[in-house]
């Protein structure tokens, strides 16, 4: 098989192969896989995948009215053992972090992040100063941003603390290599996990008893994720509802319509925001404790692209701890000195929008041409305070496999990881996550930005060989290690 990495050789790290085209030590047993089963045939096993996806209706909902099938490539990525073990610690550390910071947002005792900061962020809400959340937890579902600059080194980009996107299509591209092509999990021992349970546990321990009534509102079967909406109401076993499914009672409750009697809900897992655009009055309810919300309403006030400029700090202050996991370096467009700086070294810059959804919403400088250089600063002296930049990092590649010529080609790569907290504060980061692959032409990762995403493995034991590999990058040797039981438990 050809393989091959876009960009330069000097900055681009491949996470498949070292400097000389070898497979690096954890992807050898895959690379094999590759080989063994040919270009015709993997093609064959892709299009299969991608046949399966559709009639399971694996899509994203594109405006006006469009459909678009969730896009994948079909090789996993390989997270070493001593990599994630990082990587969760990280993830762990910034959720209860955030979650303080919350706490302390909506009872006016932070002094972390400036108020002419916190109080323009999109979902910071005023209603909700003075609320206690069911165990003072705004944050139970949570999900970061993370890329790979080699060596281990992972760094986040942002913070998803409202509500969390992706987790079911990470699930479902598992489930299907796992069908379609389990000869890739041969000489692989990889990590196991039980979303399902943590889930149901997480719901518990928030209503404080052992068979709360939830439910799942969608925005509908036009709503951009739909599909991951009905895979999650399946996969936990509650009813996945539509505002008109629910209403508010004289008593203030919020009851669900059924065919046999109404029944009172005691948790909703909102894939929403504005609740009373779907069911009116649930806004007051959920501030009255009349029912739980996952995630609490205001949560969102810490997933602002700027706010996430002070999480090491809140970290530091909270936990007592040093930052695990470096964060992107970010600016503030409003401080007259960062913006100097911003406008000075633009070609070394990400400018992005503090609103979520906004056209051109994230600018890589350093792809631009001239005419689109000249636009980011203008927009930057036009609305400081509306954006945001961050350094612009050469992160990883990895292969995917090209169908119409059977070649592997490099494409920059993310990472989201999904993470959540229960009521009595345990964290649960469920191994892997989903790797997001940006556009031949590109960095952007987004679905939006016409990128896919692939499955994403986590071998389950430090061996000395992975180690090897974490301190050199291009160390290679060979082996195996036991076959796995690769897919998550449901």
């Amino acid at each position: 098989m050809t393989a091959a990495v876009t960009g330069s050789a000097a900055t681009i790290f491949s996470e498949w192969q070292d400097a000389a085209g070898r497979p690096r030590d954890h992807y050898a047993p895959l690379a094999d896989a590759v080989a063994t089963l040919g270009r015709r045939e993997l093609c064959r096993r892709w299009d299969t995948a991608r046949r399966r996806g559709q009639l399971d209706a694996v899509t994203f909902y594109l405006d006006p009215h469009r459909f678009r099938a969730a896009p994948a490539d079909w090789l996993p990525r390989v997270v070493p053992h001593s990599h994630w073990e990082v990587i969760a610690a990280g993830v762990g550390q910034r959720l209860k972090a955030i979650n303080r910071f919350l706490l302390d947002l909506y009872h006016g005792s932070q002094d972390i992040v400036p108020d002419e900061v916190v109080y323009t962020a999109q979902h910071f809400y005023p209603e909700v100063l003075g609320f206690h959340p069911p165990r003072d937890l705004f944050v139970h579902l949570y999900a970061i941003d993370l890329v790979h600059l080699g060596a281990g080194r992972y760094v986040v980009l942002e913070d998803t603390a409202r509500i969390p996107f992706g987790i079911g299509y990470q699930l479902k591209t598992l489930e299907l290599v796992g069908q379609v092509i389990p000869e890739f999990a041969a000489g692989y021992d990889l990590e196991r996990y039980e979303i399902r349970q943590a889930y149901l546990d997480l719901f518990r321990s928030l209503c404080g008893f052992p068979s709360p009534v939830c439910v799942l509102l969608t925005d509908g079967r036009f709503g951009a994720a739909f599909f991951e909406h009905r895979y999650l109401s399946e996969l936990l076993g509650i009813p996945l509802v539509e505002g008109s499914d629910l209403y508010v009672g004289y008593d203030g409750r919020v009851y669900l319509r059924t065919l046999d009697r109404d029944l009172p809900v005691d948790l909703i897992y909102r894939r929403v925001e504005d609740l009373d655009l779907f069911v009116p009055g649930l806004h007051d309810a959920c501030l009255e404790h009349r029912v739980t919300l996952v995630n609490a309403i205001g949560a969102g006030a810490v997933e602002d692209k700027l706010v996430f400029k002070w999480v090491p700090e809140m970290i530091e202050r909270y936990l007592g701890e040093a930052p695990i996991l470096p964060q992107a370096t970010s600016y503030d467009l409003a401080d007259p000195a960062s913006r100097r700086y911003v406008l000075d070294h633009l070609d070394r810059l990400v400018i992005k929008s503090r609103r979520e959804h906004v056209a051109g919403g994230v600018s890589v400088v350093p792809d631009l041409g001239p005419a689109a250089r000249g636009r980011a600063g203008e927009r930057i002296l036009e609305q400081p305070r509306m954006l945001m930049a961050q350094e612009c990092l050469d992160f990883s590649q990895h292969m995917v496999l090209n169908a119409a010529t059977g070649a592997l080609e490099g494409r920059y790569v993310d990472l989201r990881v999904f993470a959540l907290q229960d009521g009595s504060g345990r964290v649960t980061v469920f191994p892997g996550g989903l790797t997001r692959v940006a556009p031949a032409t590109g960095r952007i990762t987004s679905h939006l930005a016409g990128g896919s995403f692939k499955p994403t493995w986590v071998l389950r034991q430090a061996s000395a060989r992975s180690l090897r590999d974490l301190e050199n990058d291009e160390n290679r040797c060979t082996g195996s290690v036991p076959r796995p039981a690769f897919a998550p438990d449901f």
